[in-house]
Parts: C-alpha cells; sequence; structure tokens
C-alpha cells in the first residue's frame, strides 16, 4: 500500500514555479496556504524573486536549507527536468500540477508525446523511489489538517469550519473544477467535509489508491465520486470499501455496462451531481434503517401526498400503529389526522402559534418513534413566521430514539425561519431537505438498501 499522508498532511512543501503575478494558478496556490494559516513550513522555488507574499523566494533547488516532505511543480515546462531533480534530492513525494500539453519541447521528433512522457516519468519515480500525482491536478484540501495544493481559492472560512469534525465525507472528483469549487462552495445545509481531490491524469497514483487510503481514514465516514471514467481497479477497490464505507458515485460517461460493474461492486450511484452530497449527510447523520416502514408529519394533505406517492415508487410503506398510539394521535394532535394516526396530518392547528405546532411535533414524533411498526420518521415543515418553533426540540427526540433515522424537509418556507430551522438540523445531524421532497424519500430508500446489502453478504 503507498502512504499518501504526505500528500494530504506534509510536514513541509516546496512549491516550484510560485509567481508574483497576481489571480494566477501558480500564485494562488501560495497564497492559499498563507490565507488557510497552514502550520507547516513553506519553501518556495523562483530564480527571479528573493521573496513572494513574504516568504523567503530561493533561487534554485541547490539553496534549499532542508528537504521539504512534499514537493508541488507548478511551472509551465521543463517539468521532466525539475521532476528529476527533485527526485535526485531525495523528495520523495511529488505533486506535478503543471499541465501535460505545455512540455512537449522536451521531446525530440523521435519520441511519441503523451507515451514517452509518461514511461519517463514512471522511469525517474522508480529510479529514486518517489511518489507521485498529476500531472494536470488542480489539487487536495485537506480540511481536517488545514492543509491544500489547491491552484484555485480555498476559503479560510470554509477551512475553519470542517476543521474539528468528527466525521466527514471525502469526495474524488475527475473534475478540476467540481473539485476545486469545494474550497469555496458548500451545500444549503453544512456538510462536513473531511479531504476533497482532483488527480489530473492520474498516471502512478490512480482514484483506486485514494479509495483506499480513504478507506483506512477515520475521519472519512462516506466517500463520494464524481465519474467520467470507470476503470476495472476502480470497481475493485469500491468492492473492497463499500462494505464498511458507503461510497456514493454520479458518472457522466457512457460506458454503461461498467456503471453497472461498479454499482454490483457496491456502489451507490445517484441521479444527479448535488445528490452526492444531499445523501451524504444522510448516510453520515443517520443511524441504519431496520425497516422500510415510515411515520409522516405534515401541516397538509398535499405535502403528505407527494411524499406517499415518492414512498409507493420506492417501495416504501406507511408504518401501521398499534391502537394506544394510534389513539394518542387522534385524541391529543387532532387536525385532519386520518382514522389509522399515520400519517399526522395537523392542519388546521387550532391556534396561528409557534408553541402549539411545537406540541403537535412534539407530540407526534414520540408517538411515531416509540411505536414499534415505524422505523424511520419523515418531517414535513411548511412554515411561516407565525407558526414557526424552535427545531431544537428534536435534540431530545434523537437522544430517546438513536436508532430511528429523522429526515425533515422544507416546503414553501420563508425564508429566514428556513435559515433558523437549517441551522438548528445541521447541530443536531438532522438530514434537511428544502423543496426536495422526493429526494428525503430516495435518501432513505438508498439508506436502507445499502445496510441491507451488507446484511446480505
Amino acid at each position: 500500500m503507498v502512504d499518501l499522508r504526505p500528500f494530504f498532511n506534509p510536514e513541509s512543501i516546496l512549491i516550484v514555479g510560485v509567481s508574483r503575478k497576481e489571480y494566477t494558478f501558480n500564485y494562488t496556490i501560495l497564497k492559499n496556504l498563507l490565507e488557510i494559516f497552514y502550520r507547516g513550513k513553506i519553501y518556495i522555488v523562483n530564480p527571479n524573486a528573493d521573496e513572494i507574499l513574504g516568504i523567503k523566494s530561493y533561487h534554485s533547488l541547490e539553496d534549499l536549507p532542508e528537504i521539504p516532505e512534499l514537493a508541488v511543480i507548478v511551472l509551465g515546462k521543463n517539468i521532466l527536468s525539475i521532476f528529476e531533480q527533485l527526485a535526485r534530492k531525495g523528495i520523495k513525494y511529488i505533486v506535478i500540477e503543471s499541465e501535460i500539453k505545455n512540455s512537449y519541447e522536451e521531446q525530440t521528433p523521435s519520441q511519441t508525446h503523451d507515451f514517452w512522457w509518461i514511461n519517463r516519468l514512471n522511469e525517474i519515480a522508480e529510479t529514486y523511489n518517489v511518489e507521485y500525482m498529476g500531472p494536470s491536478m488542480i489539487g487536495i484540501i485537506n480540511f481536517i489538517n488545514n492543509f491544500t495544493t489547491s491552484i484555485i481559492p480555498v476559503r479560510q472560512h470554509i477551512m475553519k469550519k470542517n476543521r474539528n469534525i468528527e466525521a466527514g465525507a471525502s469526495y474524488i472528483a475527475q473534475s478540476g473544477g467540481l473539485a476545486g469549487a469545494l474550497g469555496w462552495w458548500s451545500p444549503f445545509q453544512d456538510l462536513p467535509i473531511s479531504k476533497v481531490i482532483h488527480l489530473g491524469l492520474g498516471f502512478h497514483i490512480k482514484e483506486s489508491n485514494i479509495l483506499h487510503y480513504f478507506f483506512k481514514d477515520k475521519k472519512t465516514h462516506v466517500i463520494l465520486l464524481f465519474l467520467r471514467e470507470i476503470s476495472n481497479d476502480l470497481i475493485d477497490a469500491v468492492a473492497k470499501c463499500a462494505t464498511k464505507k458507503p461510497v456514493l458515485f454520479f458518472y457522466v460517461g457512457k460506458e454503461t455496462n461498467k456503471e453497472e460493474q461498479l454499482k454490483k461492486a457496491g456502489g451507490i450511484a445517484v441521479e444527479n451531481y448535488i445528490e452526492l452530497f444531499d445523501y451524504a449527510k444522510i448516510f453520515l447523520w443517520c443511524p441504519e434503517p431496520k425497516g422500510p416502514n415510515l411515520g409522516i408529519i405534515g401541516p397538509s394533505s398535499g405535502a403528505i401526498h407527494i411524499i406517499a406517492k415518492e414512498m409507493r415508487k420506492q417501495n416504501l410503506s406507511l408504518a401501521k400503529l398499534n391502537n394506544q398510539n394510534r389513539e394518542k394521535i387522534l385524541e391529543k394532535v387532532g387536525g385532519s389526522t386520518c382514522i389509522s394516526g399515520n400519517p399526522v396530518d395537523y392542519w388546521p392547528p387550532d391556534r396561528f402559534v409557534g408553541t402549539k405546532v411545537c406540541s403537535i411535533y412534539n407530540t407526534s414524533s414520540k408517538t411515531l418513534l416509540e411505536d414499534k411498526s415505524v422505523n424511520g420518521l419523515i418531517l414535513a415543515l411548511e412554515f411561516f413566521i407565525e407558526i414557526e418553533f424552535d427545531f431544537s426540540i428534536f435534540k431530545k427526540i434523537k437522544e430517546e430514539y438513536p436508532n430511528k433515522p429523522i429526515i425533515a424537509t422544507l416546503i414553501q418556507a420563508e425564508t429566514e425561519g428556513a435559515k433558523r430551522v437549517i441551522e438548528s438540523a445541521s447541530e443536531l445531524k438532522i438530514p434537511v431537505f428544502e423543496n426536495e421532497v422526493e429526494r428525503a424519500v430516495r435518501g432513505y430508500r438508498l439508506l436502507y438498501d445499502y445496510y441491507s446489502k451488507i446484511k446480505s453478504k
């Protein structure tokens, strides 16, 4: 197994080719490290500068006072010769973020473009016992250890909010833009993210190697993949990882047979890109569902029917309550609650006040969750200011029923109220889907299927 720790969390880094020109890739990589307050040692090499952004610039590799643990090449030319110099100097971990197309001048007319270049890189790596990533790589973002080699902007506040997470999702993208975007973007409900990587062409270290690293990484509990191509070694790696950690993927290629093989290996296919992150929070925050029977609470028959329709499509069922719990719902909740007690349709409440609605959700949630027939709970929230309530009531409910998933949906909720609910739910680790009711139901189904398959193996 390749030791990838120095790529994700080096004690020192050398950047070869840092530029003084603002808004360039070669400048941004150093700017990122300084803005996120990377705590390791930073060395840079630029023969035409004495310092850049306050960091001393060495004019050649020979001037370096020590051998750094990781080197990153962001030069546009002479990449092979620089790579060999770094290897000779004793640097064992090298990232090539330069574009390969800019380095053809190093070849002679008799040499084949890409294959010669690849073969020479691998020869050098083997000779000097070097591990390398790239070329054409956007980089790595390690939120946990406060490190990045990204050549596009990474925001300090995004790094900070993910720094102390206990468990997060790690993301491998076969797209530099989609990987790098996580340096400044996050889903509407904060999703704890551990690590992000775009490998570029991945001649030496491949996505399968990264999967194995994430598999062993204690801070990675869910693995996300954006794929243009699916290789056999990736399928094999997913097969080894998926029994212990969920692997969600979104594939945009045309090889449907490869996609099916990846599913059979245990990969969980999602229908669109944003579902990678929306479903990740279900797999991170929800316990194993014990069955397909759900309880529903909502303020209108419309919202409940939307949920129920998607449940039918996903072969999920409404839980049938015992007589005692059914009577409790009918007596204490009222509204339009059907005679079976589930779903709980509490409209209209007798008063337009948050305390009344809060009491309804509190009573209904506890009653449904204590019933043995209910395997999970979906909350439909159609908030406006007058009936908004403190969502933190679900802290105690989660503590009382830790083995049953709770998923919330916001339907046409007033903006400020929705924001407060999402913030509270994130603290409580309750997934929220805003105006995506069907997605909440599909997410429960994927969660149930995942654990069912694990048990069957």
